[in-house]
């Protein structure tokens, strides 16, 4: 029989029970971050359109599973290829939309809309035609530099499909 001292069976545990604690944690980091990435995504914000409310290299965090979306939400839009929006929802489904381009102002069922988060007039673009329709599944979106935004009013509604969360949070990026 091979002497084994005392203390080797006490550093067998302390190998087992680190071991046991280091898989235990990676599969929970795992789990998590599969959990994380179902239910949530994050954006990084790049450019100018959203501001005054979000700056270029905020992070945004979004709610994938968002069933409804409102007027005043800020959404990810997932667009064609490897270009994805960060945009705010203007119109929703049944929504007809307009410009009153004497005065600059966005209009929803002929109503101008008072919109605290901008701070310039609204024009609308000669790529859309006005009155504009949004049918069951169609949002118009816009971002919030109005003059410095490619948005709906270059490309069109965008269906429910496109959007691929709400956001829900915004972590600044140290300006």
């Amino acid at each position: 029989m091979k002497y084994q001292p005392k203390h080797a069976a006490s550093m067998n545990y302390i190998n087992r029970s680190f071991w046991f604690s280091l898989i235990k944690s990676v599969v929970i980091a795992i789990a998590a971050a599969v959990i994380f990435n179902t239910m949530f995504g994050i954006a990084v914000v790049s450019g100018t359109s959203m501001e005054p409310t979000l700056f270029d290299g905020d992070v945004i965090v979004f709610w994938k599973h968002s069933g409804t979306y409102e007027r005043g939400d800020i959404i990810f839009i997932k667009g064609t290829g490897r270009e994805d929006y960060v945009k705010r929802i203007c119109g929703i489904p049944g929504d007809v939309l307009g410009f009153d381009e004497n005065n600059g102002l966005f209009l929803v069922n002929g109503e101008a809309q008072y919109e605290p988060y901008i701070y310039e007039k609204t024009y609308g673009k000669a790529k859309v035609d006005y009155p504009l329709t949004l049918y069951t599944v169609q949002y118009f979106v816009m971002g919030d530099h109005r003059s410095d935004s490619e948005d709906s009013r270059n490309y069109g509604a965008v269906s429910k499909n496109q959007i691929h969360g709400k956001g829900i949070f915004v972590f600044r990026s140290g300006l």
